[in-house]
């Protein structure tokens, strides 16, 4: 009796607090079913999962998941740049909406270790958290696709976005090695990150994994523009 009170307390509390304070969509605040959910229209136009033929060696592939400009842009930003770790549900809602596609399941087929971007050591003391790892790690693990960090940041680097193709290869050379240890030899490798604009940072890490005898390298992405709107 008094746990059936209990939960029927539990259940009008939930009830008045989505009443006063009902779920709404982070990108057009239209009120939707459950928390940290987009609404059916962002989610259509922020979602494309799509591959690029424009990478630079020595990548074998790019996937992307969203829409960069005009998609996921505010909430990767939040997440990056205002520390707003609540917006992750959101984020990781959109990716596990994607698992069954058979586009994400065939290229995740060319693949067995997934590796992170790294973030510089004063970079990552700054803000906390690779948001990337935040993103992926449990529906990497999901997917029964093993995860772990085998790269460095040994260089501290700008952020990227102000910079041209050639500076951000420059800007690049020698940031990232090999973690000691690791062994990458014969494996197929997938790097994930949040953003993927010219591919520069991917590239780097990928030549490092490449020079230590990786077979393939692929790259998913959560968010990319694809050239569709200017990178």
């Amino acid at each position: 009796m008094i746990e059936q009170i209990a939960n029927a307390l539990k259940f009008l509390q939930t009830t008045i607090i989505y009443l006063v304070y009902p779920p709404i969509c982070p990108i057009c605040q239209k009120i939707v079913d459950e928390r940290h959910q987009i609404c059916e229209d962002c989610a259509k136009r922020i979602l494309s999962v799509e591959e690029t033929k424009d990478f630079p060696a020595p990548i074998s592939g790019v996937i992307r998941i969203t829409k960069y400009r005009g998609g996921s842009r505010p909430l990767l930003r939040k997440l990056k740049f205002d520390s707003n770790t609540t917006i992750l549900d959101t984020l990781q809602k959109l990716l596990y909406s994607v698992s069954n596609y058979d586009e994400v399941k065939n290229f995740l087929a060319k693949v067995n270790l997934a590796t992170f971007v790294p973030l510089h050591e004063s970079r990552l003391k700054k803000r906390g958290y690779n948001q990337t790892e935040l993103i992926f790690s449990d529906w990497l693990k999901s997917m029964n696709l093993p995860a772990k960090n085998l790269l460095l940041r040994t260089k501290a680097t700008p952020h990227l976005y102000k910079y041209n193709p050639d500076e951000r290869k420059e800007i690049l050379k020698g940031a990232f090695s090999l973690i000691d240890g690791v062994e990458v030899a014969g494996k197929n490798i997938l790097i994930v990150d949040d953003i993927f604009t010219t591919g520069a940072t991917a590239a780097g890490c990928a030549e490092v994994l490449k020079n230590a005898g990786a077979a393939k390298i692929f790259v998913m992405a959560f968010a990319s523009d694809f050239g569709e709107s200017g990178q």
